[in-house]
C-alpha cells in the first residue's frame, strides 16, 4: 500500500477537513480495486470516519464489506480481529443487537492477539454502557487500563474518559472525578487537539451535573460540543451533549457578552494550547481582546452576533519575534474550534486580520497608523483610533511591550489632551452657536440637521476627553456618553427631538459645568470660541512646562551632594508634582523664557540644579559659598536688585499662606532666610537661590509677572499650592487642609 494513503488521511483529519478526507477515502477506494491491502485499510478507516460522524448505515456497510474480504483461513489472524473490532464497533454505535454476537468472536482473538485486547475492551464497555450495564462497563475499562499501563498513555487517556463516566454512574463521584482529571489533562491543549478530548470533557460535565453544580457542567459541556463539532461534525453524541446543556441552562443558553464569550474561549481552548505547546513563545506575546469591534468595547448585545461576531481573541507579538515562530502560532490558532457557544466565529473583507495572531506594529499600524512620536503626530489621530487601540482586556503580556504603548496612549502629557479638548470645543462652537442655529434661521431643515448632528459628535467626544477617555466610532458613541453621564446622555436626547437654542444652551452649559468641575477652567460663562482658545494656551503652557521639567530632572538627577545621594533624587512623581505646580501658574511668554535658559545651559554643559543649590549656600553655610563663589556666573547689580524686589513680594504670600492654611504651611519649608540652618534650608533662601539661576531677561518677564498678580490682589503660593492639592487629588485647600 502507498504510504502516502494514510499519511494524507491522517493530515486531513488532523486538520478537521471532514469533508475531504470522505472524499480522498472514496476515491483511493475506487482506484484500489484488486489491491485487497489498500481496500481493507480504506474500508476499516470509513467505517470509523462514518461511525464517528453519526453515519451508522454507512459504518455499517464499510465494516461488512471489509469482514467479508476475509477467507476461513484468514479469519484467526490479527487483520481479522481489527476488522472484526471494527464491525462490532460500527453495530454498536448504530445500536444493532448483532454487536453482542460479534464482540464474543472477538475475545478469544483479541486475547491471542494482544494490540487489540484494550480496544476490545474499551468497546465493549461502551455497548455495556449503552445496555445500563455501568458495573460490567467498568471492570472491562479496568482490565483495559492495566493493560494500557505505562504502554500508551493516549490509549489510557481515552479509557479513563470512557470510566469516568462508569464511576459517575456507579455513584462514586471523587474517583470519576479524579479519573477524569487525568483524562482532560493529556488532552487540553493538543495541538491539534484529539477528538476524544471531547469524550473526557463531557465526562467531567456529568460528573459536575451530578454533584449540583450546573454552571462547571455547563462550561465542560460547551467545550465538549465545540470539540465534536470540530472533529466528527453534529452527530448523535454531540445530540446528548446538547440535551445535558440545555438541562444545566435549564432552556435557552443565557446571552454572553463577547468579551465574556473571548475569556470564556481563551481560558477553555487559547490559554492551555499557548501553555503547552508555546511556552517559550508566550514569554514575547500578549493575548486578550481589543482593537475594533463592539465586543471590544462592550456594546454589543444579541444583535450583534449576526455578523463580525463570535469565539476569538488576539495574540500580539514582540516585533522581533521571527516569522517561523508567528506562523507556528498562527497554524495553531488556526486549529482551534471554530464554534464555541453555539457561535462561530466569521471574517468579512472588512474585518480580516483583527483576531489571530499579528504583531505589535501591526495591531498599531491598523488602528492608528503610526505610533505618535510628538504632540502634533497625536493630535492627528482620530479619538476613535486610539478608543479602539487601548480598548478591551488584555489576559496577560509577559513582555509589556504591548502594554507599554498603550499605557503611552491613555496616559499621554497633559498637554495633548486639552490640545484635543480644545478642538472639540471649537467644533462645538462652529457647528452648534453657528452653523446650526444660522441653519435654523435660514429655515433649511436639511443642513441644520447635518450640523447638529456634528455639534452633538463634538460635544460628546469633549465628554470622553474631559473624563480622561477617548471616544469610540460614532455608531456607539452615545452608548458610550451615556456610560460617563446619564444626564448628559438625556439632554442630547432630548436635543434631538426638540432642536433650536434651547438645545444648544442647554448642552453647553452641561459641557461647561463639566470643564469647571474637572478643572480645565474656572470660568464657566465664557463663549465656547474663548474657552477653546484658553484650553489650546493651557496645552501650550504644560508642553513648554513638561519639556522645561524633563532637563529639570535630568540635571536634578546628577546633583552631587556632600552627604551623598538625596532620596528624593530617586522620587520623580514627587518631583514632577512641585514643578508642574509652579510652572502651570506662569504665562506662555514667561515659559519661553525658562526653557530657553535651560536649553542654553545645557547645551554648554551647565547644572543649573546644581548652581541654584551652590547660590542657596549664600545664606545657609556661607563660609562653604565663599570658596565655590568664583566658580558661578556672577549676579549683576540689576539682576541683584530684580531678585530683591522679588522676593519680599513673594514672601508677604507665603506668609499669608500660612495663616489662612496653617496645616498646610506647616508641612513646607520655614519662611524667612533668618530661620535657615545647615540643614534646613527656608522658603525665601530657595527662592532667591532659584531666581539666581534665571537671565536677565528672564528674571525681567518673571518681575513683570509677580507685579501682575499683586496688583490684581493675587497671590502666587496660593495658586502653586492649589495645583499641589489638586495633583494630590484634592478638590480644594479646605479639603487638604483639614486632611492635615
Amino acid at each position: 500500500m502507498d504510504k502516502q494513503i494514510p499519511e494524507t488521511i491522517d493530515t486531513l483529519l488532523r486538520e478537521y477537513r471532514l469533508d475531504e478526507a470522505e472524499r480522498y477515502m472514496t476515491a483511493e477506494l475506487e482506484k484500489a480495486q484488486d489491491d485487497r491491502e489498500t481496500t481493507l485499510y480504506l474500508l476499516n478507516e470509513m467505517a470509523g470516519f462514518y461511525r464517528d460522524c453519526g453515519r451508522f448505515a454507512e459504518s455499517v456497510a464499510c465494516a461488512e464489506r471489509s469482514e467479508s474480504m476475509f477467507t476461513d483461513g484468514e479469519k484467526a489472524s490479527a487483520p481479522y480481529t481489527a476488522a472484526l473490532l471494527n464491525l462490532a464497533n460500527a453495530y454498536r454505535a448504530a445500536g444493532d443487537k448483532r454487536a453482542f454476537g460479534v464482540y464474543e468472536k472477538i475475545l478469544p482473538l483479541a486475547e491471542k492477539h494482544r494490540q487489540y485486547y484494550s480496544s476490545y475492551q474499551n468497546n465493549i464497555a461502551l455497548l455495556y454502557q449503552d445496555s445500563g450495564e455501568f458495573d460490567k462497563a467498568a471492570q472491562a475499562l479496568e482490565l483495559a487500563l492495566d493493560c494500557e499501563k505505562d504502554n500508551d498513555e493516549r490509549k489510557s487517556a481515552i479509557t479513563r474518559a470512557n470510566l469516568a463516566v462508569c464511576l459517575c454512574r456507579l455513584g462514586d463521584l471523587d474517583r470519576a472525578e479524579k479519573t477524569a482529571d487525568m483524562s482532560v489533562a493529556y488532552f487540553k491543549g493538543l495541538s491539534p487537539s484529539d477528538f476524544h478530548y471531547s469524550a473526557a470533557l463531557a465526562a467531567m460535565g456529568d460528573i459536575y451535573s451530578a454533584r449540583g453544580d450546573k454552571e462547571k457542567a455547563a462550561l465542560n459541556y460547551e467545550a465538549a460540543l465545540s470539540e465534536i463539532l470540530l472533529h466528527m461534525g453534529r452527530n448523535n453524541f454531540y445530540d446528548i451533549v446538547a440535551e445535558k446543556l440545555a438541562h444545566c441552562y435549564g432552556g435557552k443558553r443565557p446571552h454572553l457578552s463577547g468579551t465574556e464569550l473571548s475569556r470564556r474561549y481563551f481560558e477553555q481552548f487559547g490559554k492551555p494550547v499557548l501553555k503547552r505547546n508555546f511556552p517559550e513563545l508566550t514569554k514575547k506575546t500578549a493575548c486578550g481582546l481589543f482593537g475594533e469591534g463592539s465586543e471590544c468595547f462592550g456594546f454589543d448585545d444579541e444583535l450583534s452576533a449576526d455578523h463580525d461576531f463570535g469565539p476569538s481573541f488576539c495574540i500580539v507579538c514582540d516585533d522581533d519575534m521571527d516569522s517561523d515562530s508567528m506562523e507556528r502560532l498562527r497554524k495553531a490558532y488556526s486549529l482551534l474550534p471554530p464554534t464555541y457557544y453555539g457561535l462561530t466565529h466569521s471574517e468579512n473583507e472588512n474585518s480580516a486580520g483583527r483576531r489571530g495572531v499579528m504583531t505589535v506594529s501591526d495591531f498599531f499600524r491598523r488602528t492608528i497608523g503610526n505610533i505618535p512620536d510628538t504632540s502634533e503626530d497625536f493630535q492627528l489621530i482620530p479619538d476613535e483610533n486610539i478608543a479602539a487601540a487601548v480598548n478591551g482586556e488584555i489576559y496577560y503580556d509577559y513582555s509589556g511591550q504591548f502594554s507599554g504603548i498603550r499605557q503611552k496612549l491613555i496616559h499621554r502629557p497633559d498637554a495633548d489632551r486639552y490640545a484635543k479638548l480644545s478642538a472639540q470645543i471649537e467644533a462645538m462652537s462652529k457647528h452648534g452657536e453657528y452653523n446650526y442655529l444660522r441653519m435654523k434661521e435660514r429655515h433649511d431643515d436639511t443642513a441644520a440637521m447635518f450640523c447638529l448632528s456634528e455639534y452633538i459628535q463634538s460635544a460628546m467626544r469633549a465628554l470622553h476627553l474631559i473624563h480622561g477617555s477617548f471616544a469610540p466610532y460614532m455608531k456607539w458613541l452615545s452608548a458610550s456618553a451615556a456610560r460617563l453621564s446619564p444626564d448628559f446622555a438625556d439632554i442630547c436626547a432630548k436635543a434631538v427631538q426638540t432642536g433650536g437654542r434651547q438645545a444648544v444652551d442647554s448642552i453647553n452649559s452641561y459641557i461647561r459645568s463639566e470643564l469647571v468641575r474637572h478643572r480645565f477652567i474656572s470660568d464657566s460663562d465664557m463663549p465656547l470660541a474663548l474657552i477653546a482658545k484658553e484650553l489650546l494656551d493651557t496645552a501650550r503652557r504644560i508642553n513648554l512646562s513638561e519639556k522645561i521639567i524633563a532637563i529639570e530632572w535630568a540635571m536634578f538627577d546628577k546633583v552631587q551632594n556632600k552627604g551623598g545621594r538625596a532620596f528624593c533624587q530617586d522620587d520623580y512623581t514627587t518631583f514632577s508634582i512641585m514643578r508642574k505646580s509652579q510652572y502651570y501658574t506662569f504665562d506662555e511668554e514667561l515659559l519661553r523664557s525658562v526653557l530657553t535658559d535651560f536649553t542654553a545651559a545645557k547645551n554648554c554643559g551647565r547644572n543649573v540644579i546644581t548652581e541654584k543649590y551652590a547660590y542657596m549656600m549664600r545664606y545657609t553655610v556661607p563660609d562653604e559659598f565663599a570658596v565655590i563663589e568664583t566658580s558661578l556666573p556672577v549676579i549683576g547689580e540689576k539682576k541683584q536688585a530684580l531678585i530683591d524686589a522679588i522676593a519680599p513680594i513673594q514672601v508677604g504670600w507665603m506668609e499669608e499662606l500660612a495663616v489662612n492654611y496653617p496645616g498646610l504651611a506647616g508641612n513646607a519649608r520655614n519662611i524667612h532666610t533668618y530661620e535657615d540652618t545647615p540643614t534646613a534650608t527656608s522658603y525665601e533662601t530657595y527662592l532667591r537661590g532659584e531666581l539666581a539661576t534665571y537671565s536677565e531677561d528672564t528674571l525681567a518677564l518673571y518681575g513683570a509677572f509677580i507685579v501682575g498678580i499683586y496688583r490684581e490682589g493675587g497671590n502666587l503660593a496660593e495658586r502653586i499650592i492649589t495645583n499641589s492639592v489638586h495633583m494630590y487629588g484634592f478638590d480644594s485647600l479646605e479639603e487638604a487642609e483639614k486632611a492635615q
